[in-house]
């Protein structure tokens, strides 16, 4: 596997035919000038934490015409994954992608009834995981 972001992709070519995986929600983000003055980690965290935004929104959204374009998109995504039946054992890009922006919004997130998805059951699993190394730093 080899990963490219966008503006790479669209500067320079790359000899095998190149897919684009993810979920479309960051592609009209910031301009080149600004992706190029920072780095690739912030870059990269930035990034997640536009998507972890558009992910809260939508899941709060019930307007089912709202002008945000990242919400439609989202709502989409979500509910793909809903109905997926390859994201039991990892076979699905997006929903692995969405999988991985709910644990990144989970590991903040202060709701007691969230609505985005698989958040309070990452959370529970993240609080058992703190017990158990508590107990095995004991």
């Amino acid at each position: 596997d080899y990963d490219l972001c966008i503006n790479c992709y669209n500067s320079k070519s790359h000899e095998h035919k190149m897919l684009k995986w993810g979920l479309g929600l960051d592609d009209d983000g910031n301009s080149q000038g600004e992706q190029q003055s920072k780095s690739p980690q912030e870059s990269r965290r930035l990034s997640i934490q536009r998507c972890i935004q558009s992910l809260v929104h939508a899941c709060q959204c019930r307007n089912a015409n709202c002008s945000l374009p990242s919400c439609q998109k989202m709502k989409r995504v979500v509910q793909h994954t809903k109905g997926c039946k390859r994201k039991t054992n990892g076979g699905c890009p997006v929903c692995k992608q969405l999988i991985a922006l709910c644990c990144y919004h989970a590991k903040h997130c202060q709701e007691n009834k969230c609505p985005v998805p698989f958040c309070l059951n990452i959370k529970h699993k993240l609080r058992q995981q703190q017990i158990q190394h508590r107990l095995q730093q004991a």
